[in-house]
């Protein structure tokens, strides 16, 4: 089974990030669950009827469904990106789901339109966010993930890269962050780089891409890191959380 993240959207979703001007560090986390989905409509109207209910109306988690446009091998057409304030939200959101009559009639529905391709967990290293659009409906992001062969160096090089010219002038957001766990995939990092739509997506990326900073930057990481993989994603659903954990 391909273990092919996110994220997120990986629009990641700015609910627990700090939205500034500036690269910013985060210590924050999330599940992200790939899905074949075989009835999509299904698959929103049973999430937004899990929201609803008394379970959903009490969540101290955001999530996300995402649309993958092009993830190259991998059958995974859907991701539902789950995002946690803390390493303890993760396990007493379990908890309080598995005694949760609405979560099993919602995971009933999930497995009659959908087959799970692969999941993992992540964190939000650092962020840097010009734009505040991760989180709205029809967000597209390009998610590069890696595999780190000298962590201090990529992560040095990346930390100048946020902080450059070039990741000042993206109408958008971009996000670093580690996977934690992600089964046979070998990568170990992720970066997303997200905007409100394809067009504002890819002119962002050529530019970046052209400039000084960025020929700088893949020089320093050409032999930290090995690109794994690179996908498209827009975000189709948001639920922000309703309750403080």
């Amino acid at each position: 089974m391909k273990k092919l993240t996110l994220l997120l959207s990986l629009a990641l979703s700015p609910v627990m990030l700090i939205a500034d001007h500036h690269a910013s560090t985060t210590a924050n986390y999330g599940m992200a669950y790939q899905f074949a989905v075989t009835n999509p409509a299904a698959v929103v109207g049973s999430m937004q009827s899990f929201m609803n209910s008394e379970t959903g109306k009490n969540r101290p988690v955001g999530v996300s469904l995402v649309q993958i446009i092009s993830n190259g091998a991998s059958k995974a057409t859907h991701q539902i990106n789950v995002f946690y304030p803390s390493l303890d939200a993760i396990e007493e959101n379990a908890a309080r789901n598995a005694q949760s009559v609405d979560w099993a009639q919602y995971m009933n529905t999930m497995r009659e339109s959908a087959e799970r391709v692969s999941e993992n967990m992540f964190s939000v290293q650092m962020s840097k966010v010009n734009q505040d659009v991760a989180n709205q409906p029809g967000s597209t992001s390009m998610l590069t993930m890696v595999n780190l062969t000298a962590p201090s160096t990529y992560m040095k090089a990346m930390k100048n890269m946020m902080s450059s010219e070039a990741a000042a002038a993206v109408p958008g957001a971009i996000y670093v962050g580690q996977i934690i766990g992600g089964g046979e995939n070998p990568a170990t990092h992720w970066v997303n780089l997200v905007a409100a739509d394809m067009a504002s997506l890819i002119s962002a990326n050529q530019t970046m891409m052209q400039s000084g900073d960025f020929a700088q930057y893949r020089t320093s990481v050409a032999s930290a890191r090995e690109v794994v993989s690179q996908s498209l994603q827009r975000v189709a659903l948001t639920f922000t959380p309703t309750v403080e954990n």
